[in-house]
């Protein structure tokens, strides 16, 4: 863990942190950035994730690299990528393996380690990388940094995350309590597009949550009532407590 203590290490977090705010404050132009699209990043197992990449325009040395993983689509953190390529950086918007133009099936928490640590090998070895990689983004992304961490992938150099959600703890349960939200998350991630305003539309989740009181089912039917019928709904049923080795957490 001494890559999280580090002074110099530490400074990098305050300044992607203070670029972050910064961004909130004032929208990007994104007149002086240059974009590569579809780039084709290969995993281990042979499947390929989807980046966009945005570069200082007119970039001539290697530049720090930092990237997202997200599952909500990589257009979504646009403007973030903007404002950090217009300060000196690059910055790659990359689609967990089953979501957006990224090949795979997407399982939620179960690939994001070892599919970032490769990301970050992959970003290493670009020309226009000098070696040095970091990863930013909160929730879902914030959880998938902490994953990558735990693979040690050598040219990470620091990890930003916000918000990071906790399987097992925070989400799909809490003190295992399975949530109706979980199927509005997972309808959210379903297939390769973005399904934000679905996601969005409280009145349709309140009423489906009443028809599933209404009708005194048990929980596992819920996702049929949504109208999504979901595999990985139906696993996370049948794991209520995260496993920590040979024995499972306590209620």
């Amino acid at each position: 863990m001494r890559l999280l203590v580090h002074a110099p290490i530490l400074t990098t977090v305050a300044l992607l942190a203070g670029l972050a705010l910064a961004a909130e404050e004032k929208p990007p132009s994104g007149g002086n950035v240059d974009m590569r699209w579809g780039a084709r990043i290969p995993m281990r197992d042979g499947a390929t994730l989807n980046a966009t990449v945005y570069q200082p325009q007119g970039q001539k040395d290697p530049l720090p690299a930092i990237f997202t993983l997200t599952p909500y689509i990589g257009d979504s953190y646009l403007e973030r990528a903007l404002y950090f390529a217009e300060h000196g950086y690059v910055f790659a918007l990359v689609d967990v393996r089953g979501r957006g133009n990224s090949s795979g099936v997407f399982e939620p928490f179960a690939n994001d380690a070892r599919d970032g640590h490769d990301v970050v090998e992959w970003l290493a070895a670009q020309p226009w990388c000098n070696g040095k990689v970091a990863m930013w983004g909160g929730s879902y992304a914030g959880f998938d940094q902490w994953a990558t961490l735990k693979e040690a992938p050598p040219h990470l150099a620091t990890i930003v995350p916000a918000a990071s959600a906790h399987p097992g703890v925070d989400f799909p349960f809490g003190s295992n309590i399975f949530m109706t939200y979980d199927m509005q998350w997972l309808s959210y991630t379903s297939g390769v597009t973005g399904n934000g305003n679905l996601f969005g539309a409280s009145p349709f989740w309140s009423a489906k949550a009443r028809q599933y009181y209404d009708a005194h089912v048990a929980f596992n039917g819920y996702d049929t009532i949504v109208g999504n019928p979901s595999v990985v709904f139906q696993k996370w049923l049948q794991h209520p407590t995260p496993s920590t080795g040979a024995s499972a957490c306590p209620s």
